[in-house]
């Protein structure tokens, strides 16, 4: 097995100036703006120069040492209102104005009359990113005994994006799925605590392929989750976890969903224990 020794170096320089401004409407609202410059790094594992061949897979993984970062100008803007049961609720939108944004291209290469799936991270152009979220988390203690330990917890975004990619037609913003949301209801009382937790995502784009039809993504999941907890004595509390009820399916397909190339099926789990405070 041959060996290439190889170097290189970067340098980069941004000025990252921001701006934040709160109007308080009363005692419990605000209004909040903001205005930032903000950056991402490349992962240190993608900047390396190898190339993994993976014969039975017909795929070659390779590093990109010529990857620059990622910067954005982000521009938000957020209405919140404090509630008198220490809870919130708040919406907002934002806009993202990102250059150089990394996502993971799968071209074709031949090797020794064999075609191999190259997957390769690279600098898009440029990208847009609009979107709304919400979120509203509060616990009931003006309910009466002993619906006063209920909590109710919820956050859900909503985004539209487009990016600009090397030798493709604008696609979808890599990695950005357009709708996730977070619902949690929540008792707690007499030293017991519990939470029922439902999270969703709809489909992602994860690979950019040389067209549409051979672009990858992770398909949309619901996840089910509890968590419960029950205090025995001042310093020892009971704890289970159980994840995944519903048994959902990690998914991925090409192009069209009606095109599966991955699934895995893992089933719930779950965890018990003893937690002691020495």
């Amino acid at each position: 097995m041959a060996v290439n020794p190889t170097s290189g170096s970067s340098e980069n320089d941004e000025i990252l100036p921001s701006a934040h401004l709160r109007w308080a409407l009363d005692e419990e609202t605000n209004v909040r703006f903001a205005f930032t410059r903000s950056l991402a790094r490349p992962n240190y594992e993608d900047l390396a120069p190898f190339s993994l061949i993976l014969e039975e897979d017909g795929e070659i993984q390779r590093g990109n040492p010529n990857l620059d970062i990622t910067t954005a100008w982000n521009y938000d803007i957020m209405w919140e209102r404090y509630l008198s049961t220490v809870g919130i609720v708040s919406a907002g939108v934002f806009y993202k104005q990102i250059e150089d944004n990394i996502f993971f291209f799968t071209a074709e290469e031949d090797r020794n009359g064999d075609t191999f799936d190259v997957i390769q991270p690279r600098n898009g152009d440029s990208a847009e990113v609009i979107g709304l979220e919400v979120a509203y988390q509060n616990r009931f203690r003006n309910l009466p005994a002993p619906w006063d330990g209920l909590g109710l917890y919820f956050n859900a975004t909503f985004i539209d994006s487009e990016a600009a990619i090397p030798e493709r037609d604008d696609t979808l913003f890599p990695g950005q799925a357009d709708t996730v949301y977070n619902l949690s209801l929540s008792y707690e009382k007499y030293g017991f605590s519990g939470r029922v937790s439902l999270n969703y995502h709809s489909e992602y784009l994860s690979e950019v392929g040389g067209d549409e039809a051979s672009d990858i993504f992770i398909d949309e999941r619901t996840q089910l989750d509890l968590s419960f907890s029950q205090q025995v004595t001042s310093k020892v509390r009971l704890y289970l976890d159980v994840l995944n009820l519903t048994d959902e399916p990690f998914r991925v397909y090409e192009g069209s969903e009606d095109r599966p190339i991955q699934e895995e099926y893992y089933s719930w789990w779950g965890t018990f224990g003893v937690k002691i405070d020495l």
